[in-house]
């Protein structure tokens, strides 16, 4: 018989062999193509594991990096190394290549993120040192080293984000690991049986150690923050804004942040989410003034925030509305609320045109509360610095916009509130139009826009609005943000998408402040009263322009957007009770469902569970691997105990069967009561016909099988009472 070490032996061979491209043994070919893919030898687990637990990454690191794993991965197959002759000059070559690889990538990693730090640097450093570790893998050890490692790769994933869809990609790659894992202690195992049944087991177990844990864990705040340094903007609104910028990105269903409402939420129409004041332009371009003040809230109220507060009613003051915005990453430090914010979280800086700064960059996903006030008016009096902010324009540029905002301006007696009824007006009645696809504009965009196209975005109207404002004299600026959108597929939730970015415009009026204007109702009121999604629903594909290209693009959208929809509602939920699961909602929990009130017994109660399941888990697979009995072994069994304890050489060993047993017990000699041994030969008489003769061909349940194997037990209670 085969010795466990000589198993081990070969199991040590045979992955050696594939490791250095050697022929080895011809497995036998199972029936079905995943049995095959069961079935196959360790060492290509391994190899399989390394793509399922790298190519995630690709999302976060240097593509280079990626590519220079894959090639590492298609370096280790065996029908790549048998074209190295001879077997000897392997190591030597790979060995080479390994640091060849490794210092190289250092140098790679050092010029793409300029530091030696920073967490995506150290994501991609370890990325590289398992990658390097694959040009020295000869032996099960390095195989070992090779899936630990491979472990941490997959639990980096969520240092760079924490959706739903990295979840998934870490589940598959511990599942793939542990497959890895279970292949290289079953190497032997030529057709792959058993393999998922050990998972399973592995997974079963898990499970309930995971929910613990979950549940018990102590939610400690971080110690610090990293901050990434590789990331690109991909918020929905730019820092500037010019016609034909939000175009493309209305056609987006990507999510760009949720809300939650504690009371009433507000109507469609006063949904403006507030996140950019652009009050400088340059004849093409509106970009944010640089000299903004801030507050932070527990500082000294400047004047500015004074006068917004004292414009509140008396009786609003002390009950102004909170709600919860929800950001998607933006790698931009400005947020988004409703007019006119303030904030209540410290970490949130407000400016003096009333958007919102987080001190960071957002490159996770941002929870904040705001108050929010209906009456709230900004500006009262307008200081002369502010005035000229907002009324500058280019000296030369559209000069038919300028003619035309003077002739309107003075027919309207040069009163503003009906200039602005006349520029509405003029939109309302002539052959302006709202479209997803508009013309292209020259160097005078103004008027192109209002003199010949004619069509065009929030952007086109909002720019055009403003410089007419200010082309008399009046203060205006433009807001960038966004406007509308809709419940969520559960309900309980306002989600807004990129399509709903929009631009509008704020309008200084004496005794007023500032007053917002959306010039793209004039001529897309259903625009702002039901929505941007409404709007492209009850134009079809229309809206992306004509011929049959706009027809794709409006299925696309269609398609698209029910996907998004669906994949959202299950990131939000994800990220609402597993990833926000945070120390405040588990001391709620804790105290709602198991009355725990201190730290001390959180940790009574996590040690307390996991010691329970562990026990649990152990009688389990002892319950599934005890020994089980024949109904005619047992009294056997229970008798050999029972002599054991008297003369233990008289004790049935473990490979000797049950009649041979009862035969030496009669010929040893050593039982000299003639009554034990014919009570020893009636149980061997009463055994053979339960087990051998014509008894067992009955069922266990029958009456004469019963009959004779509660006689077998009677027997043996008269054996060595």
């Amino acid at each position: 018989m085969a010795k466990a070490s000589d198993v081990t032996d070969t199991t040590d061979i045979h992955f050696a062999a594939l490791a250095l491209g050697m022929p080895t043994r011809t497995p036998i070919q199972p029936r079905t193509r995943w049995q095959r893919i069961m079935a196959l030898p360790a060492y290509y687990w391994l190899l399989i594991a390394q793509v399922v637990v790298i190519v995630p990454h690709a999302a976060h690191l240097p593509l280079w990096l990626i590519g220079f794993a894959l090639i590492s991965i298609m370096a280790q197959l065996p029908a790549v190394k048998r074209r190295i002759r001879p077997y000897g000059q392997i190591k030597r070559w790979y060995q080479g290549m390994q640091m060849f690889g490794f210092l190289l990538g250092l140098l790679g990693l050092w010029l793409t993120y300029q530091t030696a730090f920073g967490l995506d640097m150290g994501v991609a450093f370890l990325v590289l040192c398992l990658v390097s570790k694959l040009w020295e893998l000869y032996k099960r050890r390095d195989a070992y080293v090779v899936l630990n490692l491979s472990l941490f790769v997959v639990a980096a994933l969520f240092l760079m984000d924490q959706g739903v869809l990295t979840a998934i990609q870490a589940v598959i790659g511990v599942l793939t690991v542990l497959l890895a894992f279970i292949a290289l202690n079953d190497d032997g195992n030529t057709d792959g049986e058993g393999r998922l049944r050990s998972l399973g087991v592995l997974c079963a177990a898990a499970l309930p150690l995971l929910v613990v844990l979950f549940l018990f864990f102590p939610r400690l705040p971080p110690l610090w923050s990293v901050q990434l340094s590789g990331q690109q903007a991909k918020t929905g609104v730019s820092d500037s804004m010019s016609p034909g910028d939000f175009a493309n990105l209305s056609q987006s269903t990507e999510l760009a942040f949720r809300a939650e409402f504690t009371g009433e939420r507000p109507a469609q129409s006063q949904l403006y989410w507030r996140g950019l004041v652009f009050s400088d332009f340059d004849g093409v371009t509106w970009r944010p003034h640089p000299n903004e003040d801030t507050w932070r809230s527990g500082e000294s109220a400047p004047l500015w925030i004074r006068q917004a507060i004292a414009s509140i009613p008396e009786a609003e003051q002390n009950s102004l509305e909170q709600y919860r915005i929800i950001l998607e990453p933006t790698q931009q430090n400005w947020l988004f609320a409703l007019d006119y914010p303030l904030p209540s979280d410290r970490s949130i800086l407000l400016t003096s045109n009333f958007t919102l700064r987080n001190q960071e960059p957002i490159t996770q996903q941002r929870r904040y509360d705001v108050l929010r006030s209906q009456s709230m008016q900004i500006d009262d009096q307008l200081s002369e610095r502010d005035e000229r902010i907002n009324v500058t324009l280019p000296s030369a540029g559209n000069p038919k916009a300028h003619a035309l905002a003077k002739r309107l301006f003075d027919e309207s007696g040069n009163e503003p509130i009906r200039y602005i009824q006349a520029i509405e007006r003029m939109v309302r009645q002539g052959n302006f139009r709202y479209t997803l696809s508009p013309p292209p504009l020259g160097d005078e965009r103004i008027d192109d826009f209002l003199f010949d196209t004619q069509a065009g975005f929030c952007e086109h109207y909002a720019s055009s609005f403003a410089f007419m404002m200010r082309a008399v004299g009046i203060p205006a600026r433009v807001v960038a943000g966004y406007q509308g959108g809709r419940l969520s597929r559960g309900g309980g939730v306002w989600e807004v998408r990129q399509l709903d970015a929009h631009a509008w415009v704020e309008v200084w009026l004496a005794g007023q402040g500032w007053v917002r204007m959306d010039p793209t109702a004039f001529v897309a009121p259903e625009r702002v009263e039901s929505g941007m999604e409404a709007v492209t629903a009850s134009q079809g594909a229309a809206m992306f322009g004509d011929g049959a290209g706009a027809q794709i693009s409006y299925q696309q959208y269609q398609m698209l957007q029910a996907l998004r929809r669906f994949s959202d509602q299950a990131s939000y939920y994800w990220q609402k009770d597993i990833v926000g699961y945070d120390q405040d909602k588990q001391e709620n929990a804790l105290l709602k469902w198991f009355n725990i009130r201190s730290m001390t017994e959180q940790l009574l109660w996590l040690i307390g569970s996991v010691l329970m399941l562990a026990t649990l888990i152990v009688l389990t697979l002892w319950y599934r691997r005890r020994h089980k009995w024949h109904p005619a072994d047992r009294p056997l069994v229970q008798l050999s105990k029972r002599i054991g304890k008297q003369q233990q050489a008289l004790a049935r060993a473990d490979n000797e069967g049950q009649l041979a047993w009862l035969k030496r017990l009669v010929d040893s000699g050593e039982i000299e009561d003639s009554d034990t041994i014919a009570a020893l030969n009636l149980t061997a008489q009463r055994y053979r016909q339960l087990r051998y003769g014509r008894l067992s061909e009955k069922d266990i349940k029958d009456a004469d099988y019963q009959a004779a194997l509660k006689q077998l037990r009677t027997d043996v209670q008269t054996v060595y009472k």
